[in-house]
C-alpha cells in the first residue's frame, strides 16, 4: 500500500506541474525527490546498475563539463525515468488516472470559459499555482484565447503549449508500452481538442508515421538523428532568409538551426547564453525577432540547437550520441526527437521523461520479460487493457 501511495504523489505532481514550487527563479520539481520514498525503487535501481550505468555516467560527464546544470537536469530526467520504469513494471502506474483528471479539469475550465470567462481565469495556472504556494509559485501563463473559434485551456500544466506536449507525449507513450484503452483515447482526443496548438501537430505526425513504423524501426537510431537534423537545418536555414514570416514561434523552435551558420565558430564551439546572444548577435533579422521571448524564458532557442548553445558543440554532440547509440530502434528515435523538438533534450517537464520512456521502453519491456520468464511471472503492465493496434514488443539486443 505504501509504494502505490508514493506512486500515487509521484504521477500527481508529474502530470500537474504547477504543483511544483519555483525558488529563485528555479522550478523545483518535487517528483524527481519523491520516488526515493520507496526503498523499492532503490532496490530496483540496484538490480539494473550495470544496464545503465555507463550510458548515464558518459551522459553526465559531458553535460558537467558543458554545464552543470545540465549534469543536474540529466540526472534528474535519470531519475523520472527510472521511477516511470519501475512504476510501469510494478503494476503502479497512476498515469492514466492522472491524465484523465487533468483532462477532466481542462473540460471544466473550457466549459466555463464560455460561461463565466472570469471564473475560468480564475481556475487557470497562474492563479491556482499563487493560490498554492504564494511567491513560490511556478512560473505559469494563463493563455486562453480562442483558436479557430474555440479556446484553449491547460488543465493542470504551465500553459495551454505544455498540456497540448503532455498530452501528446503521454498518449504516444500509452501506444509504445500498449497500456492504452479506448476511453484513455477518447480523452487524449478532447484534451487535445481543447488545448490546441503548434505541438499538437505532433500528434498527427505520429498518426501519420505509426503505418511505417516497422520500416523505420530498422534504421540506426544515429542515422535517425543525422537525417532529423540534416532536414531541419535545411528549413531552419530556408525560413531564416525570410525572417520565419515574423513568426516569433517558427523563429523560437527553428532559428537555431540557422544560428549554427551565422555565429562566431567561437560561439558555437563554446556555447552561449541568451543575455549573449541578444547583445552580440540582436542585428540578426530573426534573433530579433525571438528577443522577447528569449529574455523571458531565460533560453535560447528549442530543440537540439538550444544544447549546442548552452553547453557547447562536442558537449552537446556526445550527448545526443548517447540517447541515439541507446535508443532502442529508429522508431522510437525520431518520436523523441519530434516530442521534444519545442524545447532542449535536457528540459526536465514531465513531457521530456515520458519522451526517454518512449525511446527506452522497447529495450526495457524485453529485458524485464527476460527476467521474468525465468521466475514464471507474467510481467505487471501486461495486464493493461489495450487495443489491437499497440505497437507489439520486439525482443533488442
Amino acid at each position: 500500500m505504501y509504494p502505490k501511495a508514493i506512486s500515487i504523489l509521484f504521477y500527481m505532481f508529474f502530470t500537474c506541474v504547477i504543483f511544483n514550487p519555483q525558488i529563485s527563479g528555479v522550478t523545483v520539481y518535487v517528483y524527481v525527490v519523491i520516488p526515493f520514498l520507496d526503498p523499492g525503487f532503490a532496490r530496483f535501481i540496484g538490480s539494473t546498475f550495470r544496464r545503465w550505468s555507463g550510458p548515464l555516467g558518459v551522459a553526465m560527464i559531458v553535460s558537467f563539463i558543458g554545464s552543470p546544470s545540465v549534469a543536474v537536469r540529466v540526472l534528474s530526467i535519470a531519475v523520472c525515468v527510472g521511477y516511470l520504469l519501475y512504476s510501469s513494471d510494478r503494476g503502479m502506474d497512476y498515469l492514466h488516472q492522472w491524465m484523465a483528471i487533468n483532462v477532466i479539469f481542462a473540460l471544466a475550465q473550457f466549459v466555463l470559459y464560455y460561461v463565466d470567462q472570469g471564473l475560468s481565469i480564475q481556475l487557470g495556472p497562474k492563479n491556482l499555482s499563487k493560490l498554492l504556494w504564494g511567491e513560490y509559485a511556478t512560473e505559469t501563463n494563463t493563455n486562453f484565447y480562442e483558436i479557430f473559434y474555440f479556446s484553449r485551456v491547460s488543465g493542470f500544466s504551465r500553459e495551454a503549449g505544455f498540456f497540448s506536449s503532455l498530452l501528446v507525449g503521454s498518449f504516444v507513450a500509452d501506444i509504445i508500452r500498449g497500456t492504452t484503452s479506448r476511453k484513455m483515447i477518447a480523452l487524449y482526443c478532447i484534451g487535445l481538442f481543447i488545448s490546441f496548438s503548434k505541438s499538437s501537430f505532433v500528434f498527427l505526425i505520429f498518426a501519420a508515421l505509426y503505418p511505417l513504423r516497422e520500416r523505420i524501426r530498422t534504421i540506426h537510431p544515429l542515422i535517425v538523428l543525422l537525417a532529423y537534423t540534416g532536414v531541419f537545418t535545411l528549413i531552419g536555414a530556408y525560413l531564416a532568409h525570410f525572417n520565419f514570416f515574423d513568426s516569433d514561434t517558427f523563429g523560437h523552435r527553428l532559428g537555431g538551426y540557422a544560428f549554427l551558420f551565422d555565429a562566431n565558430l567561437e560561439d558555437v564551439v563554446h556555447g552561449i547564453n541568451a543575455g549573449d546572444l541578444i547583445a552580440h548577435y540582436r542585428y540578426l533579422p530573426y534573433v530579433h525577432l525571438i528577443e522577447r521571448d528569449v529574455q523571458g524564458a531565460g533560453v535560447t532557442f528549442a530543440g537540439l540547437p538550444a544544447n549546442v548553445a548552452e553547453m557547447g558543440l562536442f558537449s552537446a554532440l556526445i550527448l545526443f550520441g548517447v540517447v541515439a547509440l541507446t535508443a532502442s530502434d529508429g522508431f522510437v528515435m525520431l518520436l523523441f526527437l519530434l516530442l521534444t523538438a519545442t524545447v532542449s533534450i535536457t528540459t526536465v517537464t514531465s513531457f521530456v521523461p515520458l519522451a526517454y520512456l518512449t525511446i527506452y521502453w522497447p529495450r526495457f519491456a524485453a529485458y524485464s520479460a527476460r527476467y521474468l520468464q525465468g521466475v514464471k511471472r507474467r510481467p505487471a503492465w501486461k495486464s493493461f487493457a489495450s487495443v489491437p493496434f499497440s505497437i507489439a514488443r520486439k525482443s533488442m539486443p
